[in-house]
């Protein structure tokens, strides 16, 4: 899977995060916090539609942890959500996953922490896709946008599957 500059840099600063705030893994809110802390489409659309993540940033800490891990690790829905992230790039007719694909993979998954939240403060599919294509063209596989929006083709594994033909093929 081949991340963006910007998105390798999100990355990096969802660990400073987490060590930060007292973890000792990284979660997809730590992900999505260091997302909104770079410029990117996803934190353009959440500007512009004045999404609020204060609650977010403040329920993530923890006591201070003196002790920083050398390695942290990716629990299973973020490494889930990256994974996933490739097939919504695939769909948009991207080379490269970008941060607003790593949006598009977390609000149809019920299992992300960091979709959840998102859906609580107002967004859906539809509505994220209809403000990115405000900044910028999409172009979409429309069988496959289909189902990658739907939670139950998402639950199932329809994404990872198509992901690991498109793999076979290429």
């Amino acid at each position: 899977m081949k991340f963006n500059k910007e998105l390798d840099e999100i990355v990096k600063n969802s660990r400073k995060i987490a060590i930060e705030s007292g973890w000792n893994y990284i979660s997809s809110y730590h992900f999505l916090l260091a997302m909104l802390k770079s410029e990117n489409l996803p934190h353009s659309i959440f500007k512009n539609k004045e999404w609020k993540f204060k609650h977010l940033s403040g329920s993530i800490i923890k006591e201070k942890n003196d002790v920083v891990a050398e390695k942290y690790y990716l629990t299973k829905e973020l490494e889930t959500t990256l994974k996933n992230a490739k097939y919504y790039s695939w769909t948009y007719g991207e080379s490269e996953v970008k941060p607003e694909h790593i949006i598009f993979a977390m609000l149809p998954d019920k299992n992300s922490d960091a979709g959840k939240y998102l859906i609580s403060v107002g967004m859906d599919y539809s509505e994220f896709k209809f403000e990115c294509e405000k900044i910028k063209k999409l172009k979409a596989k429309k069988i496959f946008e289909y189902f990658g929006k739907k939670s139950l083709t998402v639950k199932i594994g329809i994404p990872k599957l198509i992901n690991s033909f498109i793999k076979n093929v290429a």
